[in-house]
């Protein structure tokens, strides 16, 4: 094989090696190979990396106008274009944003549906908890919609999600047809950290059938007790860091409110 062939065959073979790391890091993982990163069910209820994050941030730049052209996309009969209207949703920072994800949770197609999920789980939406939740209750709500829900309304954290968890992990229990969807719902508990799904947790932990979930009940135990961080605790945390204190904000206004006073001079 010629050097010309052997390059681009080397450069392939690393790009393939990355991709499992750069999705996990996507999601907030740290690669230490715990239970959730080694699981199938790590990307359930996820909003899809790349080309979702640019649009979000694309429009976030203009606020208004993209309120403005998400209500009437969402008008739209082609479901697709709908999707593609929320997704400039992501990253903007208006609460008017979240009424229309809302609202979006009763659209007739499905992968609309899914995207308003996963977006307001994304957004950390807790006044979508309540509309969310309900959703788990009604018959009528498709299985990958409720996955979908349980990974949102961790992702939320919010306790007031934690009895509908419960409940669709008590539920799933029973049938046993699928250990992922225990995993995503012990999950989203340790996230919520809520002690009333403890005795629930430890049920788990003795008497499931699949070692992903003991493992992951463990870990939202480990969350709920203060033993180990939960990645809702961790952003929360980062965001406080990140915040500019009260003094500060008042001196940036401040220095705005003489800028404006001098320029109407």
């Amino acid at each position: 094989m010629s050097s010309k062939r052997v390059l681009p065959a080397a450069v392939l073979m690393l790009c393939v090696a990355a991709v499992p790391h750069l999705a996990f890091a996507q999601y907030g993982g740290n690669g230490t190979g715990s239970a959730l990163s080694n699981s199938g069910m790590m990307h359930q209820g996820f909003v899809q990396p790349g080309i979702d994050d640019l649009q979000g941030r694309m429009a976030r730049q203009t606020p208004f106008r993209t309120l403005k052209d998400v209500e009437t996309g969402m008008k739209d009969a082609d479901p697709i274009v709908r999707v593609t209207e929320l997704k400039k949703l992501r990253f903007l920072q208006d609460p008017k944003a979240n009424k229309i994800l809302i609202r979006a949770l009763s659209d007739p197609d499905i992968r609309v549906r899914l995207k308003a999920v996963d977006i307001l789980g994304a957004r950390g939406a807790n006044e979508a908890v309540a509309p969310l939740s309900q959703m788990l209750f009604l018959r009528s709500t498709e299985p990958i919609v409720k996955l979908h829900v349980v990974a949102a309304l961790g992702r939320i954290g919010d306790a007031g999600g934690v009895l509908p968890v419960m409940q669709y992990l008590d539920e799933e229990r029973k049938s046993g047809d699928n250990p992922q969807d225990c995993g995503t719902a012990v999950f989203a508990l340790g996230e919520m950290g809520s002690e009333r799904a403890a005795p629930l947790l430890t049920k788990e932990i003795t008497s499931d059938k699949s070692p992903m979930v003991r493992q992951l009940a463990k870990e939202a135990l480990e969350k709920i007790d203060g033993e180990l961080p939960s990645i809702h605790a961790t952003k929360l945390a980062q965001q406080d860091k990140n915040a500019v204190p009260t003094d500060e904000k008042l001196a940036k206004l401040r220095k705005l409110d003489e800028k404006v006073q001098q320029m109407e001079r």
